[in-house]
């Protein structure tokens, strides 16, 4: 069993050990590696399995083509599927297991992430500087307060505002990396993030697909970011957008009833 194995479930060196004796003995496959965290050296115990196959230049094409046989010769499935690409197989065996395989052909290509800042779930762009990202979030999150987020609450549509929280907490983790001058965050978000940054997330209201819920969870969670992020605009010699957050606080005020005093601007 290979040494980085020792970190995650015992159950995976059986796995292992069977995907090189399966793919081992196929004369299209050149060389199985360990990918992912294990392969990294970073596993944990809650880290899965990722193995990288080299297919020969002839045998690619067939070998991709025929993944549900020679898995199943590794080991019983209750999901395998091909969702990212043909030569990306995502399986969780019987045993509760998750094995990941990449399949290449004649040699291993490095998939480097995407560089620079994503921001929120909807920006098309990542940003290169922290401070971009920053400007970007803060309009953001703006521009939701005085339209997506009067229209969903005056509409009822609770349970679409819940499927935006994944945004508006991409801002509010912007401003955090712009506090921290940070790069953004790999696999392992709690390293990045600082302790009373964690805590202040957690203070938040809980959310639910309520008036009072969304209502309640969308003002602290942008009373949390408006008032980390101004600060910053002087650190990062940017301008603060004053007549969109009057704007916003405007409409908060005539559609909704909420004064939001002098945080918003």
């Amino acid at each position: 069993m290979p040494d980085a194995l020792a970190a995650v479930d015992p159950r995976y060196a059986a796995l292992y050990d069977r995907a090189c004796e399966v793919l081992g003995s196929d004369i299209r496959v050149g060389s199985i590696s360990i990918a992912g965290s294990v392969g990294a050296g970073t596993a944990d115990a809650w880290s899965d399995l990722d193995l990288q196959i080299v297919a020969t230049e002839g045998g690619y094409d067939s070998l991709v083509a025929e993944w549900p046989a020679w898995l199943s010769q590794i080991t019983p499935t209750v999901f395998a599927r091909t969702p990212i690409a043909p030569f990306v197989v995502n399986a969780i065996t019987a045993e509760g297991l998750t094995l990941d395989l990449v399949i290449f052909k004649g040699e291993v290509i490095e998939f480097l992430p995407p560089a620079g800042y994503a921001v929120g779930m909807l920006s098309g762009v990542r940003f290169d500087h922290v401070e971009q990202a920053l400007e970007y979030a803060v309009a953001e999150q703006l521009r939701g307060l005085a339209g997506p987020f009067i229209s969903l609450v005056q509409r009822g549509e609770h349970l679409r505002h819940l499927a935006g929280v994944p945004h508006l907490l991409g801002l509010l983790t912007t401003v955090f990396l712009a506090e921290l001058d940070a790069p953004p965050p790999g696999k392992l978000w709690n390293a990045t993030y600082a302790p009373e940054q964690l805590a202040a997330v957690a203070a938040l209201p809980p959310v639910s697909a309520t008036r009072a819920g969304v209502v309640d969870f969308g003002l602290a969670t942008s009373r949390l970011l408006v008032s980390r992020a101004r600060p910053l605009f002087d650190r990062y010699s940017l301008d603060w957008p004053g007549p969109l957050a009057r704007v916003a606080a405007d409409r908060l005020r005539v559609c909704l009833g909420i004064e939001t005093g002098g945080w918003l601007h």
